[in-house]
């Protein structure tokens, strides 16, 4: 913690303190307030929202971080991960650990919902919302600039983008890593999307976080999503074990590596054009007959 508030000092931003504000599903995450030297505010929140102790799933984290989110009015969400890689190739194009990959899509989630006692409970059916680029294109091309900066001076080896190769986020279903079954089936079904889209480029899984991109999209947030490959899937690579190489990437060569491309992408990254970006025009007016189909809702105070 107090790394990274000393990397941001560095770089002339004001630390302005950290608390934990309340919301309508209990005390919320540490939030970090900074200011660049140009006056930007910026919010730093560690490990997704995630709180020390609690199954962010039942405690509704998720739901808390993006409450802090709304109410900050915050536009563009750098997000960065640690993942498995579950890539069926074998040959140098293949993902391995100590890349970064910027994604291509991500498995939906029940979790992924919207943000209960708010406008933002659901977007449907008022709304119509394709994510078919779920990640903010802009973005992307930035953070693949600022990482080749670390390409170039041999801190990492290589970035991985949709144009060569289609990477889906996938975040498990239980509390820890999959089992070998779980990994065989994701790569049957990686290695058959990439044989049904020959044209297209091969598809892979990474295995670890993904935060609701959906209800960013509704709230009318930009997402920057970034992953460092820290480990091989369970059971993807023989004689491979996940602590062979998650804790020595994770500790030792990526933070350096996150910090430099996150504090740059927040002190200079521009917002996109509204009216040029995905996040922005894949939103649509749904007909209003689709909410007029439906029960109306009840009016306060009556039975």
């Amino acid at each position: 913690m107090d790394e990274v508030i000393d990397a941001a000092r560095a770089r002339g931003w004001t630390f302005h303190g950290g608390q934990r504000q309340p919301t309508p599903y209990g005390l919320g995450p540490l939030v970090n307030h900074f200011a660049t030297p140009d006056g930007r505010d910026v919010l730093w929140i560690p490990s997704y929202g995630m709180v020390l102790g609690e199954d962010w799933d039942v405690r509704g984290n998720f739901d808390k971080l993006f409450w802090v989110l709304w109410q900050a009015g915050v536009k563009v969400l750098i997000i960065g991960g640690t993942s498995g890689i579950a890539d069926w190739r074998r040959d140098d194009d293949a993902i391995h650990p100590g890349d970064i990959v910027l994604p291509w899509s991500f498995r939906t989630k029940t979790t992924q919902r919207g943000l209960p006692f708010t406008p933002h409970e659901t977007f449907w059916p008022k709304h119509d919302l394709l994510l078919d680029e779920p990640f903010c294109r802009d973005g992307s091309a930035f953070l693949a600039e600022q990482f080749g900066r670390h390409v170039n001076a041999g801190t990492i080896r290589r970035i991985h983008t949709p144009v060569d190769a289609r990477v889906a986020l996938v975040m498990p279903d239980s509390l820890t890593f999959e089992t070998d079954y779980d990994i065989l089936m994701w790569l049957a079904i990686n290695k058959m999307s990439s044989d049904l889209t020959p044209d297209q480029p091969p598809v892979a899984t990474l295995h670890g976080d993904c935060i609701n991109p959906i209800l960013a999209r509704s709230l009318g947030i930009h997402v920057l999503y970034y992953h460092m490959v820290s480990n091989y899937a369970q059971g993807l690579a023989r004689g491979h074990e996940i602590a062979d190489t998650i804790y020595d990437l994770y500790i030792r060569a990526f933070p350096q590596v996150a910090l430099d491309v996150e504090l740059t992408t927040l002190s200079t990254y521009p917002l996109p054009a509204d009216d040029a970006c995905r996040c922005v025009s894949s939103v649509h007016l749904a007909p209003e007959v689709f909410s007029k189909a439906m029960t109306q809702p009840t009016p306060e105070g009556s039975i």
